[in-house]
């Protein structure tokens, strides 16, 4: 399986293909247009009111993404939390995918409530809580919500809009019209900022836009012993991660100086076998790397054996430009 999820990912990114590959990629265009199609039936459905959207009696912030992982939304999650906790009752709702996300926000010690059934969820705890944080919600429309805050990274900004399984996309573009809030992240990817920007408010004049970046906390151990930064630099280094968007993670570790001496992706939320794993640690030392770093997300994949080389987590908050405004803004449409 995780052979195929790269073989597909490195295939949607490939420019050149062969004669054989254009085949495959003419029918992941016509199953995208039916895709599409099943999409924007679904939305004009929900846009008449004919599928039904229940109001929770308490505020909701929805918090999603266009794309398939790898904007920041769940970060973005964490942030709000932290933000909101001293004014309001908080929980976070979640469909359940992705049970290194959960683990996080338990370990946090956030209310963080998970399932596929996010109405039924709402409806249940609308009496110990007032304000709800639905995580990867922009495509749940079963649930109304008071501020619908899409998160976009810079690469879904320098890419074609291809929908799925021919792109990366779960909607089109047009679906800001939807969006109160636009977050652009990994906002130093995208140059010139301004008049991006610019562009985007002419063509979505509701949309109140910011931007983010991914801001340098600490580098602890698997102990959550917290290690010197100078200790990394001057160390031969392995980044190794399972995430969406990893090119984000190899360059947050150089822009903080770290040089990456080898480079080892898998796919998102992707568990390591005994095997795999051992195999992983063996390649490294062959190479003479005897330490790796990996995200927050990742520590959740590693098996329970024993570890041979050393194993560093980056630690990262999310940084919203404007951030009072911001937060300003979000208190203003809660009211």
């Amino acid at each position: 399986m995780r052979k195929l999820k790269e073989w597909y990912v490195n295939f949607l990114e490939k420019e050149k293909k062969s004669i054989i590959e254009k085949i495959i990629n003419f029918f992941l265009f016509l199953l995208s247009l039916v895709y599409g199609a099943v999409i924007a039936c679904r939305n004009f459905l929900y846009n008449k009111g004919i599928f039904q959207t229940y109001k929770c009696p308490k505020k909701l912030i929805s918090i999603g993404n266009l794309s398939w992982g790898g904007s920041g939304k769940t970060t973005l999650s964490f942030f709000l939390y932290e933000k909101f906790i001293s004014n309001y009752k908080v929980a976070v709702l979640r469909r359940g995918y992705g049970s290194d996300e959960g683990k996080m926000f338990e370990e946090k010690n956030m209310q963080v409530f998970s399932s596929p059934n996010r109405v039924k969820l709402a409806k249940g705890l609308s009496d110990k809580f007032d304000l709800f944080i639905l995580d990867d919600g922009f495509q749940y429309r079963k649930l109304y919500r008071d501020i619908n805050i899409l998160v976009m990274a810079a690469r879904e900004l320098k890419t074609k809009t291809r929908l799925l399984p021919l792109g990366f996309f779960r909607e089109p573009f047009k679906a800001l019209r939807r969006a109160d809030i636009l977050i652009i992240n990994h906002r130093n990817e995208l140059k010139p900022i301004d008049r991006l920007i610019n562009k985007l408010q002419s063509d979505f004049k509701h949309l109140s836009i910011y931007t983010a970046e991914y801001k340098f906390k600490r580098i602890i151990d698997t102990k959550n012993k917290e290690i010197d930064l100078g200790l990394i630099k001057e160390r031969k280094v392995a980044a190794v991660t399972g995430i969406g968007y990893p090119q984000g993670f190899f360059n947050k570790l150089e822009q903080i100086g770290i040089k990456i001496d080898k480079k080892i992706t898998y796919p998102d939320h992707y568990d390591l076998t005994i095997d795999e794993f051992n195999s992983l640690q063996e390649n490294l030392i062959k190479d003479g790397i005897r330490d790796a770093l990996i995200t927050g997300k990742d520590k959740y994949h590693l098996p329970n054996v024993d570890i041979k080389i050393n194993f560093y987590i980056l630690e990262i908050e999310m940084e919203i430009i404007e951030e009072q405004r911001f937060l300003n803004d979000l208190k203003s449409r809660l009211q």
